[in-house]
């Protein structure tokens, strides 16, 4: 079962002041003990900010080739995609050379204009320009979001990492209403296990 976690590194600092004389306090500790507050704080401050960067590195905000921003986020093990709240998602990486993609492109057009509520993100990971993406889509007849390589790559590099990912396509995650990502799936499918697929997110 698909998981995405992410791990915040508790940084842990250790501070040691210099050892007090019993009713010997000296100017040189009194010196001492602020500099290693002053320590304290920028170290506390540092470990603050890196916490900050990997927390903001689940967020994410891609452009279709139509302009389109869609913004998510990994949060509590859950693919949030402000845009398609309470909503199915298919999230699709495939190739424009790549036959078994190629065939469920038919199949995933027809099945969002079966079930409106579906949401299809699509990332083409060959390389295509935004403009040869949307010459392809214009060929294609293609009715769901697009993405190139370029526009999604910190996404589509973070994918690989949490579920493990080679690389292979077509790969399909699959997202509940309640953003849970129920399906992982590598190569094609058919018509009939995309309509499965719906369903289950749909329950």
């Amino acid at each position: 079962m698909y998981k995405i976690t992410i791990t915040i590194l508790t940084m842990l600092f250790l501070f040691s002041g210099c050892d007090k004389k019993e009713n010997s306090t000296t100017q040189t500790q009194i010196k001492q003990e602020t500099e290693v507050k002053d320590t304290k704080t920028k170290e506390n401050k540092s470990a603050e900010e890196k916490v900050s960067q990997i927390a903001q590195a689940t967020k994410f905000t891609i452009t279709t080739i139509e302009g389109k921003e869609l913004h998510l986020a990994e949060r509590n093990a859950k693919l949030e995609f402000e845009e398609f709240k309470n909503r199915p998602i298919f999230v699709i990486f495939f190739g424009h050379r790549c036959p078994p993609c190629l065939r469920e492109i038919p199949e995933l057009i027809e099945l969002t204009k079966e079930h409106k509520d579906l949401a299809i993100v699509a990332f083409e990971v060959q390389g295509l320009s935004s403009d040869q993406l949307k010459e392809f889509a214009k060929i294609q007849e293609i009715n769901y979001n697009l993405i190139t390589l370029d526009n999604g790559i910190n996404f589509v590099n973070y994918i690989q990492r949490q579920a493990n990912w080679n690389g292979a396509i077509p790969f399909i995650l699959g997202v509940n209403k309640q953003s849970v990502v129920k399906i992982v799936h590598v190569g094609g499918v058919n018509k009939q296990q995309l309509e499965m697929a719906y369903t289950t997110l749909t329950k």
